[in-house]
């Protein structure tokens, strides 16, 4: 019976939350990055990268005026948000937290996004699409090899044609020009240019 009463006493575990699911944890974590943007923006983005003359430093003609407006806006709401949400933090009761294997997935698909950001840089939009499909496609479980293979091809090919053919906007040139040299190859082989 003592052992039944001590069980009894132990707090019970948090349920797991999902992922996606709205947090006060993760609205205080939200402010502080939206926060620390702004200062960012403000304190070195904008000092670093805009060019202002001499002749209208300091006025509303700045090329630094708007950047800096917006960026100051972004830390006072920041601000407002920080000091809201961490005070509904304080008051409200604990919140489970999400499953371990949840922010897995979530960091892998991050890190297939990002490969796919710097495949586009290498080899191209086109062949960087098919990579970071089939990459994402096989990572959310799928195995079957031809159907990731035909999925890869058909999906890149039509963004290729959307954007080069009906809308004609250029991809970014990579640095390796892959699909220059599939053009080259068709050429020579007698397809038509």
């Amino acid at each position: 019976m003592a052992i039944d009463s001590v069980t009894s006493e132990l707090p019970s575990p948090m349920p797991a939350v999902e992922l996606e699911t709205p947090t006060r944890r993760g609205d205080v974590v939200a402010a502080i990055l939206c926060l620390t943007a702004g200062l960012s923006g403000y304190l070195l983005l904008v000092p670093a990268a805009v060019y202002v003359p001499s002749k209208v430093a300091g006025t509303a003609n700045s090329p630094a005026f708007l950047p800096n407006v917006l960026f100051l806006m972004l830390t006072g709401l920041s601000v407002i948000y920080l000091i809201q949400s961490f005070t509904v933090y304080l008051r409200q009761p604990a919140q489970g937290k999400a499953r371990k294997m949840d922010w897995l997935l979530a960091g892998g698909t991050a890190v297939v996004c990002v490969g796919y950001i710097v495949a586009i840089y290498f080899v191209g939009m086109t062949l960087g699409a098919a990579l970071g499909v089939a990459a994402m496609i096989y990572y959310f479980g799928e195995r079957r090899v031809w159907l990731i293979g035909v999925i890869a091809i058909i999906l890149p090919f039509l963004l290729w044609y959307f954007f080069e053919k009906i809308a004609h906007v250029l991809f970014p040139t990579p640095w390796f020009g892959i699909m220059e040299w599939l053009e080259g190859a068709r050429n020579l082989t007698g397809g038509v240019a």
